[in-house]
């Protein structure tokens, strides 16, 4: 694994842990306004967190394919992009169709996990080298 692979799980496991307590947080507020709150919050993080896990999974793979194939590195992001949006759209037909799940709370903990874990990611450790002398 490469060093921007390394990086890319890093902060990927960082994403996980805040969206972890965003999940708690959010199922644990939404109980003071019923139980199917809380399940539709729990539901809406957990669509985020597959989300999260898949463009990390994407990301490694394309992080792995740039050096040797910088046109099917790119091609694996932006199908990558693809199958995130159509999970995305899938995830919450069943979560607000099937199911039957409040759409203020899954929509509402779905947007917040998603900007928790944006903000998680942020940072300096790419795991690009910081000089020219590194490698």
């Amino acid at each position: 694994m490469s060093r921007m692979a390394e990086a890319i799980d890093r902060r990927g496991r960082l994403v996980v842990l805040v969206q972890l307590a965003a999940l708690v947080l959010l199922g644990g507020a939404s109980l003071i306004h019923s139980l199917h709150a809380a399940a539709s919050a729990v539901a809406g993080v957990l669509v985020a967190m597959v989300l999260a896990w898949m463009l990390r999974r994407s990301m490694a793979r394309a992080t792995e394919l740039a050096v040797e194939a910088p046109q099917r590195s790119m091609n694996t992001m932006y199908l990558g992009a693809a199958m995130r949006f159509v999970s995305l759209l899938a995830l919450m037909a069943v979560g607000l169709g099937v199911l039957g799940l409040d759409a203020r709370f899954m929509v509402g903990a779905f947007v917040v996990a998603m900007i928790a874990g944006a903000l998680a990611a942020r940072g300096r450790d790419s795991g690009r080298p910081t000089t020219e002398n590194e490698n």
